[in-house]
C-alpha cells in the first residue's frame, strides 16, 4: 500500500509592504537586505515602495499606505505589515502622521535627524544630537564611512554589525525613557532617535 503523503506544512511568505519617503538611502538599504541570499527565499513577498522625498511628506505617505492597505484587502491578498519609512529632516507635521498611522495600524520606522543615525549606530553609541542630514553625514564620513554615499548597497557594507546597530538603537530608547516620560508618544521630538532596528529584526525573523 503506497503511503500517504504528509501534508506540506510551510507557512505562506509574509507579505510586507514597505513605503520609504527617501529616494535612494532608505530603499536602497532594504532592497539590499531583501537581495542578502540569507533572506531572499523569506523576503520573496517583500514590496518596497519608493516616492520621490520632494513630492512626499509622512503625512502623504500615511495616505499612501491606507490606500494599498484597502486595495490589497479589496483583491483578497492582504499584507501582514504595513511600514512606512521617515525622518524629521526639516518636516514639521510628525504629530498628525503619527496619530494617522496609529489609527490605521500602519507602522512607523523613524529616525531623527535622518537614517544615516542608523548608519552610525553600527559604528558607535552616541547621544550627539544632530541639527540636519547633512551635518549626521559629515559624521559619519570624518570619523567613520570617508567614503559614504547615499546610493551605495550600505546594507551590504553594514550587514556584519547589524547586532550592534541594535543593542546601539535599544540603547537610545533606554536612554530617553530615563529623561522623557512621553518619549513613546512624541518619538518625532527627540535628537538622536531611531527605531528602525525594529523593522529590521521583523524582516529577519520572518
Amino acid at each position: 500500500m503506497p503511503k500517504k503523503r504528509s501534508k506540506d506544512k510551510r507557512q505562506p511568505n509574509k507579505r510586507i509592504l514597505i513605503l520609504c519617503e527617501g529616494e535612494k538611502t532608505e530603499p536602497f538599504y532594504f532592497k539590499g537586505l531583501k537581495r542578502d541570499k540569507s533572506n531572499s527565499n523569506r523576503l520573496a513577498a517583500l514590496r518596497i515602495e519608493i516616492y520621490d522625498s520632494q513630492k512626499n511628506t509622512a503625512r502623504e505617505l500615511v495616505a499612501e499606505a491606507k490606500y494599498l492597505k484597502s486595495q490589497a484587502i479589496r483583491e483578497k491578498n492582504p499584507y501582514d505589515d504595513i511600514w512606512i519609512v521617515v525622518d524629521k529632516d526639516g518636516y514639521t507635521k510628525h504629530p498628525q502622521a503619527f496619530d494617522q498611522a496609529k489609527a490605521n495600524k500602519i507602522n512607523i520606522s523613524f529616525s531623527s535627524i535622518s537614517f544615516e543615525f542608523w548608519f552610525l549606530l553600527h559604528h558607535t553609541y552616541t547621544t550627539k544630537a544632530f541639527n540636519s542630514s547633512d551635518e549626521l553625514i559629515k559624521y559619519i564620513k570624518t570619523h567613520y564611512i570617508p567614503d559614504y554615499k547615499k546610493n551605495d548597497d550600505n546594507y551590504s557594507k553594514l550587514k556584519d554589525k547589524i547586532s550592534t546597530a541594535i543593542h546601539n538603537a535599544e540603547k537610545i530608547r533606554i536612554h530617553w525613557a530615563k529623561i522623557k516620560n512621553d518619549w513613546e508618544k512624541k518619538r518625532y521630538e527627540i535628537n538622536p532617535f531611531t527605531d528602525v532596528d525594529v523593522l529590521v529584526k521583523r524582516l529577519l525573523s520572518l
